[in-house]
């Protein structure tokens, strides 16, 4: 007997929930073999070959899907979700603004909306859509961090600071809230500390701040032995694996794991000597007391690295404290260097390639660009530090 949609619709969602995506696929196919024009449809398989990652053909069954059906607001949507991991962002911009046209108090188009407007660098228009966005729906954390990464891009640290503690309100263990939370406290008091050691007025005045760098070269190469219980002891403090930090979106990538920013704060005899160790380092370099921002370690495996970046935000901008603060890495093991991509640390702007050691120290300008691919066999292990000079 023949199996009515409807049949056929419980049986690619009950495939679905148990996550068989291929056998969903095929038993929506199905239901197209009968009633091609069936909008619905195309949009269920959409988002399956989404899940897949099987992106350009994803953005082929929601155009169906449109085409048969135009006010179908659940296929603008997904097709603008679509369009941004593609990077089609004036394209998925305007299928945003089509789901909201059919659906005008859809909250997660207009935070969409805002996400794709801000990676444009409209921040002024992301910031008036992620509010809309959180005035239909007052409980949405999610928008509330946006608004808030959105502010601190546009200066904004105060106003920041509230939607992040209201991201926490609602989701308590909202881990990139309470990260970007934490360093607007801390860049206060790094304020705080600055104008204390130039004898000002809690504001800082920016005229008076150095504009040259104190190390005396850059980078700046030096060394210290690392502890085996230091190696030890950092497998077993909690870390997170890289792959899925870097679906977050963050600039480390491949396999290994890393820890979170605050690892100086972790109480074991071994870390706080090698802190004690390097923040001595640190101020040496400088010549200055130091304020350390961020502290973290990474351990890559094979296939690893991190993307090119720099560590200047706008904080450093808006306070003109970029030529104040500074990157340090560690090189706690520098694992299998007998490889293609042995981990060689590239820094540009001059152009240059350090091959690290164990025990190496390199520290540089924070706003100096930099890299890393490893393809080694065995782990690399080390520990990174993000400081100002206080003077």
């Amino acid at each position: 007997m023949d199996l009515s949609i409807d049949q056929i619709q419980q049986q690619a969602k009950l495939a679905l929930s148990t996550g068989k995506l291929e056998e969903a696929k095929d038993i929506f196919q199905s239901i197209l073999n009968i009633k091609p024009e069936h909008a619905e449809t195309h949009t269920n398989i959409g988002a399956i070959l989404n899940k897949l990652g099987r992106l350009a053909e994803a953005e082929v069954s929601f155009k169906k899907a449109i085409e048969f059906k135009p006010d179908l607001v659940v296929a603008y949507y997904n097709l603008g979700v679509t369009q941004e991991k593609l990077n089609k962002l004036y394209e998925a911009e305007k299928n945003y603004i089509k789901a909201i046209e059919f659906k005008p108090d859809h909250a997660e188009a207009y935070n969409n909306l805002a996400f794709t407007l801000k990676r444009l660098n409209r921040l002024d228009e992301a910031e008036a859509s992620y509010k809309k966005a959180l005035e239909i729906r007052p409980d949405f954390a999610v928008a509330y961090y946006n608004l808030g990464v959105t502010q601190d891009k546009l200066f904004r640290f105060s106003e920041a600071e509230v939607n992040y503690k209201k991201a926490l309100e609602i989701k308590p263990d909202y881990v990139e809230a309470d990260y970007n939370l934490n360093i607007i406290l801390k860049q206060n008091q790094l304020l705080l500390k600055i104008a204390r050691e130039k004898k000002l007025e809690r504001k800082v005045n920016i005229n008076n701040i150095s504009s040259v760098s104190r190390l005396i070269s850059n980078p700046l190469i030096l060394k210290r032995i690392a502890e085996e219980e230091l190696l030890s002891n950092l497998y077993q403090i909690n870390s997170k694996e890289l792959y899925k930090e870097a679906n977050k979106g963050y600039l480390r990538y491949g396999n290994g794991r890393c820890s979170d920013y605050q690892l100086f704060e972790n109480k074991t005899t071994i870390i706080k000597k090698v802190a004690e160790d390097l923040t001595n380092i640190m101020k040496e370099a400088v010549k200055s007391e130091i304020y350390i921002l961020e502290s973290f370690f990474n351990i890559f495996s094979a296939r690893s690295g991190i993307t090119t970046h720099n560590h200047i935000g706008s904080f450093d901008k808006a306070y003109n404290l970029s030529n104040q603060k500074y990157s340090l890495t560690y090189y706690i093991s520098v694992g299998d260097q007998d490889c293609h991509e042995p981990g060689i640390l590239k820094l540009y702007d001059p152009d240059e390639e350090i091959l690290p050691s164990d025990g190496s120290i390199i520290i540089f300008s924070a706003g100096r660009s930099h890299s890393a691919v490893y393809g080694g066999k065995t782990d690399r292990v080390m520990i990174g530090v993000n400081f100002y000079s206080l003077i």
